[in-house]
């Protein structure tokens, strides 16, 4: 499962009381209302930034630009991943004391648990989707909740894994090779991009496709 629109759905005054039950310093109190209230996109013209033509072809249900008052951080700020956690504390709490999952997992908004009961996942579903509704006041996607067998494989955080190996996802192999044919062979900017790919699948079973990628390359060693 994963939230829908998770950043651009955050509601702040809840995020806010989430910090303040623990911390008591006023001082981290005023940084943390300073952050997470702070309207952001009144900082900067986006023209400034980003070319206006590419701020519409964002999704109005991803850009803060169109989020409702009160609720939202921005993606690229190092405080939101921080924060990310702190939101979905609950979530981890309730999934592991309340519905007594022994095997769950969560990186950001996707998440998942393991069993081999599939009434109890179609239950831990259904109380997820309305716990963090109820609570945390977002959204289980509808899209993206899925019950399937161990031996389709477990599709998380980029990769395809399966119980004796770890594969890398059709998805971003196709990206990798659409940004390489989009950037001019040698420059900075093809070896950033070939080498940040080359660090991704690195955690994969993928020495086929690593060695063909810097053998067609030519230039780059594993």
């Amino acid at each position: 499962m994963d939230i829908k629109s998770f950043f651009t759905s955050i509601d702040q005054r809840i995020l806010y009381d989430l910090i303040a039950r623990k911390v008591k310093s006023e001082e981290i109190l005023w940084l943390a209302r300073t952050i997470i209230f702070h309207d952001c996109v009144r900082d900067v013209p986006p023209k400034i930034q980003s070319q206006p033509s590419l701020f519409n072809k964002l999704p109005r249900d991803k850009s803060l630009f169109t989020a409702a008052k009160g609720k939202g951080l921005p993606i690229g700020n190092l405080t939101s991943q921080f924060f990310a956690n702190v939101y979905l504390n609950g979530l981890d709490q309730f999934v592991k004391h309340n519905l007594k999952a022994k095997y769950y997992l969560r990186y950001v908004d996707d998440f998942l648990i393991l069993s081999d009961d599939k009434k109890y996942l179609e239950f831990c579903r259904d109380a997820v989707a309305e716990f963090v509704r109820s609570e945390l006041k977002i959204v289980a996607h509808p899209d993206k909740q899925f019950i399937r067998p161990i031996s389709c494989g477990i599709d998380f955080v980029g990769y395809i894994i399966r119980s004796e190996y770890v594969l890398v996802r059709k998805r971003t192999v196709a990206e990798c090779r659409s940004k390489l044919e989009r950037s001019e062979s040698g420059s900075d900017q093809y070896r950033e991009i070939l080498n940040s790919y080359l660090a991704h699948f690195r955690w994969a079973n993928s020495y086929g496709l690593r060695k063909f990628l810097t053998d067609f390359v030519g230039k780059f060693t594993m």
